[in-house]
């Protein structure tokens, strides 16, 4: 598991940080991903890093958020390209979160899927991001957990 220093938001305020945005699977691992779903913290199976790399090679889209080659956030995408497309994951470092990363990540996916429904699972604690970012709320839909 790779070890960060944790820094406080404020650490990065007044300063001019370079992040960096990518897009496909470029320098990620299954244990970065493990250490930034911990740290996010998102609830996903991080042991198996078998399964945790094929959910990322499965996807249709991974953009991911560095800073001084540090993963600090990472948006993972399934769509169909033409009417549907589902953020499976998402996750920002808790210490850069206010930054701006969040935004950086759900423009790439809107660009990288123009005219698409765009959905997603919200955790109550981030549901006002989500709210600034043009994202209602739905009362419709069923789900079956497998």
């Amino acid at each position: 598991m790779e070890r960060f220093a944790t820094r406080s938001r404020d650490h990065y305020k007044g300063t001019n940080i370079n992040i960096e945005v990518k897009i496909g699977l470029h320098d990620l691992t299954p244990a970065r991903i493990a250490t930034l779903y911990r740290r996010a913290p998102l609830q996903r199976p991080v042991e198996d890093h078998t399964a945790l790399w094929r959910m990322f090679e499965q996807s249709s889209l991974v953009v991911t958020a560095w800073v001084q080659g540090r993963l600090v956030g990472l948006a993972r995408v399934l769509s169909d390209g033409v009417l549907n497309t589902y953020i499976c994951d998402f996750a920002v470092e808790p210490d850069v979160q206010g930054l701006g990363i969040g935004r950086m990540l759900l423009e790439k996916v809107r660009e990288n899927f123009k005219g698409t429904q765009i959905y997603l699972y919200d955790a109550k604690t981030t549901s006002r991001f989500y709210a600034k970012m043009g994202f209602l709320n739905m009362k419709e839909g069923l789900w079956k957990w497998q």
